[in-house]
C-alpha cells in the first residue's frame, strides 16, 4: 500500500465526500473511488459505507484512519529531515547535559564552534540515566553527560571529573566554618526521580540516619532561591555554585565528604563524525588540565 493511497483515503474521510475529495486532490472521482475500492479489497474489509446520498466510515475504517494519519505525518516528517540532510553538510550535534554542567559546556561549545563555524547544535537536559541510555541507543542524541556510570553493553561511559557536593547557605550563616555536618539541618533537595536525590538518600543511608527534608524542588536554581528566603539549606554540586548566580550565598564543604563523578556517554554502535569526536576530546582535555 502506498502513501498516496493513504492520503486519498484521509481526504475522503475529511471531506466526507468522494466528489469534494477528488476536487481537492485534483483527480477524477472514478479514479478516487477505484483507489479506495482496491484498498478495501487488499485489506479484506470495508472502510466506508456508501449510499446514494452520503458516505459513513466503519469501525475498522476509523482505526485504519487513525493509523493512516500517523503514518502520513511520520512520512512527511521523515522526508523533510532527509532534505535537511541534503541542505546541511554538517548535521547538528545533539548533546544531553545536566543543569550543573551548563556553564562549562557552553564554554566548550563556543570553542568547538570557533573551530567548526558551520556546525549547529541541539542541547537538551536529561537527568535520568536510564532515559539518557535509551536516547543514545536509539541514536536520538550523539553524546550525553550523567552523574553516574551507565552500565549498558551498548554505552561507553567515560569519567570526566569528580564533583563535591556542598551545603548552600545564606552569607551570614556559618561564616567561619570550613566544613559542616548536614545530619540534622533542614534540607532543600531535588525530587525523588533525580539522580542527585539518590546520592543524598544513599549518603544518609550510609550514615544510618534520616535526612531532615523540608522541601523538594525540580532545579538547583529553585533551591538557591528558597535558601535566600531562609527556607532551609540546599545540597548542590560545587560546580553549580562556582558557575551560576549564587551571590549572597555561601558554600560549605559537607562533613563527611559527599561526592559524585560526571561521565560523558557515547553509543558503541554509532559511527561518529570527526566533529562529534572533537567535542568529546575537548570535554576530556578541559577537565584533564584542571
Amino acid at each position: 500500500m502506498k502513501i498516496t493511497q493513504l492520503e486519498y483515503f484521509i481526504e475522503v474521510v475529511n471531506c466526507n465526500s468522494f466528489t469534494k475529495a477528488a476536487n481537492a486532490l485534483h483527480i477524477s472521482q472514478p479514479s478516487l473511488t477505484a483507489t479506495i475500492k482496491k484498498m478495501e479489497n487488499d485489506l479484506g474489509y470495508l472502510l466506508l459505507k456508501r449510499t446514494t446520498k452520503d458516505i459513513s466510515i466503519t469501525e475498522k475504517g476509523i482505526q485504519f484512519y487513525n493509523h493512516a494519519v500517523e503514518i502520513v505525518q511520520q512520512y512527511h516528517q521523515t522526508v523533510e529531515k532527509m532534505y535537511d540532510l541534503k541542505l546541511s553538510q554538517t548535521p547538528k550535534i545533539k548533546m544531553a547535559i545536566l543543569e550543573s554542567t551548563a556553564h562549562w559546556v557552553s564554554l566548550l561549545i563556543r570553542q568547538h564552534n570557533q573551530q567548526n563555524p558551520e556546525q549547529h547544535y541541539q542541547i537538551l537536559e536529561i537527568l535520568d540515566p536510564h532515559q539518557l541510555a535509551q536516547k543514545l541507543i536509539a541514536f536520538d542524541i550523539h553524546i550525553g553527560l550523567s552523574n553516574d556510570v551507565i552500565k549498558h553493553e551498548d554505552i561507553v561511559s567515560i569519567p570526566l571529573y569528580k564533583d563535591d557536593y556542598v551545603l548552600l547557605t545564606p552569607n551570614d550563616m556559618y561564616q567561619n566554618q570550613k566544613t559542616i555536618s548536614i545530619k540534622h539541618l533542614p534540607l532543600i533537595v531535588p525530587n525523588q526521580q533525580y539522580q542527585v536525590r539518590k546520592h543524598i538518600d544513599d549518603y544518609f543511608t550510609h550514615l544510618n540516619m534520616r535526612a531532615n527534608i523540608v522541601m523538594e524542588v525540580e532545579r538547583f536554581e529553585a533551591a538557591a532561591n528558597f535558601v535566600r528566603q531562609g527556607m532551609g539549606y540546599a545540597v548542590i554540586p560545587r560546580a553549580y555554585y562556582q558557575s551560576f548566580n549564587t551571590n549572597s550565598l555561601n558554600a560549605i564543604q559537607i562533613r563527611p565528604n559527599m561526592q559524585r563523578t560526571i561521565y560523558i556517554n557515547l553509543s558503541r554502535k554509532r559511527q561518529y563524525t570527526q566533529e562529534v569526536l572533537d567535542l568529546v576530546n575537548l570535554c576530556q582535555y578541559y577537565w584533564n588540565r584542571l
